[in-house]
């Protein structure tokens, strides 16, 4: 695989945190414009994130039917079209809708960067590849916040969605000249929706590819988790200044970055058992690390973001296995798998981020117990299903 086509794989990952993330610093100034409060602006990432979870199965099916090329091109213009429409928005419904339809094309994004990468590769190369693609969309999630930290704070929330626009543009100019289309063969089939029941039914009665998909569910959660919180805990709770949020928010996208670096070259000599394995203790780490902190009369934030930078690593090595391994027993079915993956696992983030909506109560506790289930049921989802034995026939023993 060229380099210059994972550069633009790890642009394509990254489009949901361009939409979440990089908003996360527009969040406080545009509660105080629109006299909103904390459970209503975490609708702007709850339907963020659920336009990206009902977007997926149509993206896939739509990819597995016409390509995966033309439907990336549609679907990244829609989202630079929203992005705009997101600054423009004059009233909070409008605002919504257009967060909705953020989402509803982002979607695009990950799924196609999955169904190309199965397009190309076995399972093995495929969890070094989505390893290798994890270490390069993490720059998103790090810099972008920092940039709209400062362009919120000079400029207004509103123009902080430039930065989206101008990404968009670019990834757009690097579809056109870098991807060349990697479907062999259209189904004509995959738009019917009893094709895609008989899908999900395959990979829903199939105990590794489920197993796989719930530990890819639960662990994007507790990140969701802490996606949802950033703001409202930094800000509010510990009293940080709007200028330092960025800062702050960096370190658990750095150690992001640096779970995918050990991810990949843990899968250049372990199996990938070993190392979903490894990155499920990591998470299990990470989130036993915030229950004791949350023991303390007050929670530093040092510990705080220390623990939640152990889970974000934890998460960066057990994904790109986990996301192999559901890939994996259907090879002819990459788009619409990689939907129902996809649709699962925002499925989950948006039902915790509204969750935590309802629970803040402006202390970390509800981010805490949610990120502390999220690793705990990875875990299980590993042991009882995703690591079960395969037989000769790569069915499950």
């Amino acid at each position: 695989m060229r380099p210059r086509l994972i550069v633009l794989l790890a642009a394509l990952g990254a489009f949901l945190p361009l939409a979440t993330d990089g908003f996360l610093p527009a969040m406080r100034p545009m509660m105080a414009e629109l006299g909103v409060g904390v459970g209503t602006a975490q609708l702007t990432i709850s339907v963020t994130l659920a336009g990206f979870a009902i977007a997926q199965l149509l993206v896939g099916t739509a990819s597995d039917r016409f390509g995966r090329r033309p439907v990336l091109i549609l679907s990244t213009a829609i989202y630079a079209f929203a992005s705009l429409g997101v600054a423009a928005a004059p009233s909070l419904i409008a605002l919504l809708v257009f967060r909705f339809l953020q989402g509803f094309a982002a979607a695009s994004g990950p799924v196609l960067m999955r169904a190309v990468v199965r397009d190309l590769c076995d399972r093995a190369q495929g969890a070094r590849v989505l390893s290798l693609v994890g270490m390069g969309l993490g720059a998103v999630p790090l810099f972008v916040p920092l940039i709209n930290a400062w362009v919120s704070v000079r400029f207004g929330w509103r123009a902080t969605q430039i930065v989206p626009f101008a990404y968009l543009l670019l990834t757009l100019w690097m579809t056109f000249g870098w991807y060349r289309e990697t479907l062999a063969t259209p189904d004509p089939r995959a738009l019917s929706p009893g094709e895609l029941g008989r899908t999900m039914r395959a990979v829903l009665t199939h105990p590794q590819a489920l197993g796989n998909i719930l530990c890819c569910m639960f662990g994007y959660a507790g990140l969701a988790v802490w996606i949802s919180s950033a703001p409202h805990l930094l800000l509010e709770y510990f009293r940080q200044p709007p200028e330092t949020f960025g800062i702050w928010w960096a370190i658990p996208a750095i150690t992001y970055t640096t779970g995918g670096f050990l991810s990949a070259r843990g899968l250049a000599r372990y199996s990938i058992d070993t190392m979903q394995r490894a990155g499920a203790t990591v998470l299990l780490v990470g989130g036993g690390a915030l229950l004791v902190l949350l023991l303390l009369p007050r929670m530093p934030l040092a510990g705080f973001i220390s623990a939640v930078s152990v889970y974000n690593t934890g998460w960066a090595i057990v994904q790109p296995p986990a996301q192999a391994g559901a890939l994996a027993f259907f090879p002819h079915q990459a788009g619409r798998v990689s939907a129902v993956l996809g649709f699962l696992q925002m499925l989950g983030g948006s039902a915790v981020g509204l969750l935590f909506g309802l629970w803040h109560d402006g202390t970390p506790r509800a981010a805490v117990f949610l990120i502390g289930g999220a690793a705990l049921a990875t875990t299980v989802a590993r042991v009882t299903l995703a690591a079960r034995p395969l037989g000769q026939s790569g069915a499950p023993a």
